[in-house]
């Protein structure tokens, strides 16, 4: 099932493997400014979006982004993760800034190697339509791979206007 775009969402997770080699707990949750998200927010908005894609379920047998309804359950999902303009104003949380550089990246790990089982495990026959405005299914998966590449960008620069150093970028 669609082999070429998991492999791609395999290599975007490389990527974000680099984007936190080096990153300072104490810039895991740290505002360049203070209407530019920090590199925890970017992996709680990351993991929120493929937590609800493919393992929420709406009552209608559909995909939901209420995380009650998610099969998945991190302290790095949140509600407020969801959009920019919400996480702007609602987090990081106490609970977020407990959690350590190595701590976010091995949960965000962890919630996309589960969203992919859920994935897997679903079969997206010609009746099932993927959630969203995607066409189907190697659509949708064509965009998290692009959204997730987008995001991981945005973590190497955080970290760059945080005056930190990245690997290889």
């Amino acid at each position: 099932m669609f082999e070429a775009q998991l492999k791609m969402l395999d290599l975007c997770y490389f990527e974000v493997t680099e984007a936190f080699k080096g990153l300072s707990d104490e810039n895991v949750w740290r505002r360049p400014a203070p209407r530019l998200l920090s590199v925890g927010e970017l992996a709680g908005h990351v993991a929120y979006w493929e937590a609800v894609r493919f393992c929420g379920e709406s009552p209608d047998g559909g995909s939901s982004r209420d995380l009650s309804d998610c099969k998945l359950k991190s302290p790095l999902l949140a509600d407020g993760f969801g959009y920019y303009t919400e996480t702007l104003g609602t987090l990081p949380s106490g609970e977020h800034l407990k959690m350590k550089a190595q701590e976010v990246l091995e949960e965000l790990q962890r919630i996309h190697s589960e969203a992919m089982a859920c994935l897997k495990a679903f079969d997206p026959g010609e009746e099932n339509k993927p959630p969203h405005w995607h066409s189907d299914y190697g659509d949708l998966l064509n965009y998290v791979a692009f959204h997730i590449a987008y995001h991981t960008g945005q973590m190497y620069s955080v970290r760059h206007l945080l005056g930190e150093s990245t690997p290889d970028n």
